[in-house]
């Protein structure tokens, strides 16, 4: 009697084992969501998130994605903050920085577009029967940038800086969100726009811009640039890691085809940006590279970039691009 009440007992405490195990797991798998949001700029740089969209890359990794349109770098920073969104496409590298410095461990960048060869993200664009001929003209006039964002009025400054202008006192700068900007220089309402493509080849294909000057953050502050990057906010990547890996995949599965044929890629800038499939066909390539693929010679243009912030007080000593990157 007492061998069936000890049996008993140990098939009983099995039993109850086995329950909280199952119970436990279930609800540590409840932890890591499936479910992800993800902002994004209706920029040319976005490509990324676009092909693995279009190509199901996400679906087939078991994510399901929703992909929310912003019109400010800054605004994508603060909603990756405040938990609106889990992830940042095409987001501001400055901007980034920036974030690290005043809160340090809240974003984390996984992978980087920018330019380098002979490729261009950005121009200064004019009117096209403008006359300007040089950076150092727009003295006295209105330049264009893109609205709400610390990194490109950092950006411009340093630019105008090396063409010996004041950005505070020697011309007036307009913010301008992309969707505005090619008609604010249809206008009038700006002499020149630092425009981000896709903005620069609408202009140019409606015959109502030229390039004033081609990639001048390239030529003036770092080359290769590196001026956008996809992110993760640190703690959805802490509560998530699975699904961030798988993510961080699908975006690397896509880069990595951009990167061996953009031109076979590019048709998917219409669906997410301003421009048709034909004006796809003729913005130029943007470079783009995961984390792990950075080599010492992006990591020390980076660091120029980021210099510009401190040379500029928008933040106090350096930025630590170290503690930024989340390479796997």
């Amino acid at each position: 009697m007492r061998n069936k009440t000890i049996v008993g007992l140990v098939i009983a405490v099995l039993v109850i084992g086995g329950i909280w195990y199952f119970v436990s797991n279930k609800q540590e798998a409840k932890l890591e969501t499936t479910k992800v949001k993800i902002a994004y700029l209706p920029v040319v740089h976005g490509l990324p998130l676009y092909v693995a969209m279009e190509k199901g890359y996400f679906r087939d990794a078991g994510i399901e994605v929703e992909a929310i349109k912003f019109e400010s770098p800054n605004q994508i920073v603060d909603a990756l903050l405040n938990g609106q969104v889990d992830f940042g496409d095409a987001v501001a590298l400055g901007i980034v920085g920036v974030v690290e410095s005043k809160n340090p461990g809240k974003i984390k960048i996984y992978s980087l577009e920018g330019e380098t060869g002979d490729n261009s993200g950005e121009n200064i664009i004019v009117p096209i029967n403008s006359s300007l001929k040089s950076i150092s003209e727009l003295r006295g006039k209105k330049l264009g940038i893109l609205a709400g964002t610390i990194q490109w009025r950092t950006i411009t400054r340093e630019v105008l800086a090396k063409n010996g202008l004041d950005m505070d006192k020697d011309l007036t700068i307009v913010e301008l969100a992309p969707s505005i900007q090619v008609q604010a220089l249809s206008s009038g309402q700006v002499d020149a726009i630092l425009a981000l493509e896709p903005i620069p080849t609408v202009a140019i294909n409606q015959s109502i811009g030229k390039i004033l000057v081609k990639a001048p953050a390239k030529e003036f502050i770092a080359n290769p640039f590196w001026y956008g990057a996809e992110v993760v906010g640190t703690t959805f990547a802490m509560n998530n890691p699975k699904t961030t890996e798988k993510v961080m995949g699908a975006i690397k599965k896509a880069v990595n085809e951009i990167n061996s044929d953009f031109d076979q890629n590019r048709r998917y800038l219409k669906n997410y940006t301003s421009l048709t499939e034909e004006l796809a066909s003729k913005v130029p390539p943007v470079n783009f590279k995961i984390c792990e693929s950075l080599n010492e010679q992006d990591m020390d243009s980076i660091r120029k970039f980021y210099a510009i912030f401190t040379k500029y007080n928008v933040v106090k000593g350096e930025i630590d691009l170290d503690a930024l990157l989340y390479c796997k």
